[in-house]
């Protein structure tokens, strides 16, 4: 399958950079086609009606296009959507055709608080279900991930690291379903 990822922060050391880089390794593994945007390919400009798209933008899109779906890392800023990442659906939103219905998404997270970054992908249903995607009801959260993230990104905490694969085999089973 071809999956893209997105997500992480534009900081270097980014935790949920860290977990999307684990999970792009984990799907390759699996022998799916991965294509991930981070940093500076999400350093897009603000978007505004009438702005012509970046090529940033526009490689975001046509990989989209050809996505059978998409895995979301996002950090939670003020239990939200951190705006280079919701600049990003903005532009997406906008491009013709759209990306978003019908598109498997899976959501993740990592925050050093206890919730994981929970409460943010709260804020990513209801935004990707407007756009007509389907996020799949589980999530993969990892808490204190400051202490609970290896150097790879592989979550170190038990029952963390055992929620991994059943929540990527119960996505790419949506994945597989919807789109193939």
């Amino acid at each position: 399958m071809r999956l893209v990822l997105m997500g992480g922060s534009l900081r270097a050391a980014s935790l949920n950079g860290k977990l999307l880089h684990h999970l792009a390794g984990e799907l390759e593994a699996r022998g799916h086609q991965v294509s991930a945007f981070t940093r500076e390919a999400l350093r897009l400009p603000w978007y505004e009606e009438g702005a012509v798209p970046s090529s940033e933008a526009l490689a975001l899109h046509a990989a989209l296009r050809e996505a059978q779906g998409l895995v979301i890392v996002s950090p939670e800023y003020n239990a939200g959507i951190p705006g280079h990442l919701k600049n990003a659906v903005d532009w997406l939103s906008t491009m013709k055709p759209s990306p978003w219905p019908g598109l498997p998404v899976l959501l993740c997270a990592a925050s050093p608080g206890a919730f994981g970054g929970a409460r943010g992908l709260m804020a990513w249903r209801a935004t990707l279900a407007n756009m007509g995607a389907l996020a799949l009801p589980e999530a993969i959260t990892v808490p204190h991930a400051d202490q609970q993230l290896d150097p790879n990104g592989a979550p170190t905490e038990a029952r963390t690291a055992a929620t991994v694969p059943k929540v990527l085999d119960g996505f790419l089973s949506l994945v597989a379903r919807l789109r193939l």
